[in-house]
């Protein structure tokens, strides 16, 4: 058994004073605009063919398809190359990673990678949209691999061969081999297809594709110069929880409706808006927070509420799940901006189950309109742990007051392990080297517990020497108001590959991001709030004047905030992590 505690814009104005040190600024439009212009057309790539990318002999590589794809807006002329890796080693049989590479006309001399998001199956990049929409135009070599199967991103049934049989090539490839064994092919590609060394390598994921970042970084610390993880899958553990959450959902009594979770928005806003000094419908750190879900149970004077039941779920839903020694499993949610696609979304569904008692309480074998989360949780158990398909979920050994017996924990580590990033000091072999992790995560992520990636950070600061010195190489960038890997009411629109850039190729180390807001999350539409994102531990703070929704009232001064936590952070399990006695200003 593991322990959980391995190791005990209007963007185009340029901050005023208040954001000094702000030495990463980036604007929205300026990414979204145009970089560089697009290359202009030119003469068909000749090397753009399968028999020409064949008589490349990359290893292990075939090349299935090749498309010279003329300049389209910003983007330059390109290569789309398609084909397939065969993956090899690590003691199972050999198994296939599909991929597709981008080779540019005005390629930059870098390679860039993309993680993929879910239980992978697909080849659309799961990774910060702004960087993706970028890379094209900034010149960079890409690419990204289906992990080694193809299915929905929600489907394991993959992982069975047949009843009680696993499929371990595709496990070790999903896990990790396919991201590394694709990354040492491609990157052979893009030297002969350009006849030249690269120059950087670079790896993008959020989500399950920020867990192939932290498997790059900790399995593989030789493959990328610098790595972006956003909203990191950081252990497969966090099923566990889950399953926890199911049960507490899944009754007619305790169910909560969506239509029921904007009044609990507005109850938690009313409680803890304005901890962090100023109310302005952004909670920058829900850990403060002191929200009773009990204060929403029916009465004569409250008629707009909820049952005792359902409070319980929330508290359920806010609670840490723990082994049966006490020690913390996987941490909370938080509890921001639980509706529009929120808990709504990807804990109780829009949709309520035809049948709270059946083996698929939605149907349809668990999938749409069934929870995002009952989708993972159903499959992942049933697939890939208990490696029976017609296995409850329900008869997993973890009870809704979030406590997993050892047996049931065993069984899932022994599984899952392969597939984690989450050791601390697994990491150090990367931090040695002078690579650079660039890690960010939404504050009021309803997929993956943000207080988990907190935790991780502060577990590696303490292994590492303190804040100061981890942030020589590693740095988080907590996102108040954003959900999973975007969206939400704060601001989530921001570029990160410009500052690991910055980071790796200039030294310049970002100790801000600017972030934008859209108005109704449409990059269409105008911009309508910008905030700075300040590298961890420290919280954006509001000057005191000016709008609240220009970033450039607001400061990044050194501060210790974000390591600040009330009874809904205690209940998260958070707590105990800060480091007493480090200087104040330890930046």
């Amino acid at each position: 058994m593991k322990p959980y505690r391995k190791f005990r814009l209007k963007t185009s104005e340029a901050p005023r004073h208040g954001l000094k040190g702000l030495l990463s600024i980036v604007t929205v439009t300026v990414v979204l605009g145009g970089i560089l212009a697009a290359t202009p057309a030119s003469a068909a790539m000749p090397n753009c063919t399968v028999v020409a990318l064949l008589a490349l002999n990359v290893p292990n590589m075939t090349v299935t398809s090749a498309t010279d794809v003329a300049p389209s807006g910003l983007n330059p002329e390109f290569c789309d190359v398609r084909g397939s890796v065969t993956t090899i080693g690590n003691g199972v049989p050999n198994g296939s990673a599909g991929f597709p590479a981008r080779l540019p006309a005005n390629w930059n001399g870098k390679f860039l990678f993309f993680g993929v998001g879910g239980l992978a199956g697909n080849i659309s990049p799961s990774a910060n949209g702004v960087d993706v929409r970028a890379s094209l135009v900034k010149g960079y070599a890409t690419a990204i691999t289906d992990a080694g199967h193809q299915a929905g991103g929600t489907d394991a049934s993959w992982a069975l061969m047949s009843p009680g049989v696993p499929d371990t090539t595709k496990l070790t490839d999903y896990y990790y081999r396919a991201a590394h064994d694709v990354t040492v092919a491609a990157k052979r590609l893009v030297r002969a297809f350009f006849n030249a060394d690269i120059q950087r390598s670079y790896f993008d994921g959020c989500s399950n594709g920020g867990r192939m970042a932290f498997v790059e970084a900790t399995r593989f610390p030789e493959d990328y110069d610098g790595i972006i993880a956003g909203a990191p899958f950081l252990d497969i553990r966090v099923i566990i929880g889950g399953v926890k959450n199911a049960k507490q959902f899944l009754t007619p009594s305790t169910y909560i409706p969506a239509a029921l979770l904007p009044m609990v928005d507005q109850a938690i806003y009313a409680s803890c808006d304005a901890a962090d000094g100023v109310t302005d419908g952004l909670i920058q750190n829900p850990a403060t927070c002191s929200f009773n879900p009990d204060t929403l149970v029916c009465t004569a004077a409250n008629p707009t509420c909820l049952t005792q039941g359902q409070a319980d779920t929330l508290k359920t839903y806010f609670a840490a799940t723990r082994d049966q020694s006490g020690r913390l499993i996987y941490t909370g949610f938080a509890v921001s901006d639980l509706h529009g696609a929120g808990m709504d979304l990807w804990s109780t569904g829009f949709v309520p189950p035809i049948d709270f008692t059946a083996n698929e309480p939605w149907g349809d074998a668990g999938f749409s309109p069934a929870s995002i989360a009952w989708q993972f949780v159903d499959h992942i158990v049933k697939f890939i742990i208990e490696r029976d398909p017609t296995f409850d979920v329900r008869d997993f050994d973890v009870s809704t007051d979030g406590v997993v017996s050892d047996r049931a924990l065993a069984l899932f580590d022994r599984r899952t392990e392969a597939g984690d990033g989450d050791v601390p000091g697994k990491l150090i072999p990367f931090i040695i080297r002078n690579k650079k992790l660039l890690i960010y995560h939404g504050f009021s992520d309803p997929a993956l517990p943000p207080f988990r990636t907190v935790t991780y950070y502060e577990d590696l600061a303490r292994i590492t020497g303190g804040y100061r010195e981890l942030q020589e190489n590693v740095r988080l960038f907590m996102v108040p108001g954003m959900q999973h890997c975007g969206g939400g009411p704060g601001p989530n629109v921001f570029d990160t590959l410009t500052p690991l850039e910055n980071w790796v190729e200039h030294g310049v180390a970002p100790n801000g991001i600017i972030a934008s807001h859209f108005a109704n999350n449409v990059l269409t539409n105008p911009v309508d709030r910008t905030m700075p994102l300040c590298k961890f531990p420290g919280q954006a703070r509001y000057t005191g004047t000016g709008n609240v929704n220009d970033a450039a009232n607001w400061t990044c001064s050194p501060n210790r905030r974000l390591l600040e936590v009330a009874p809904n952070g205690v209940e998260a399990g958070l707590g105990g992590h800060g480091h007493d006695g480090e200087d104040e200003h330890d930046d």
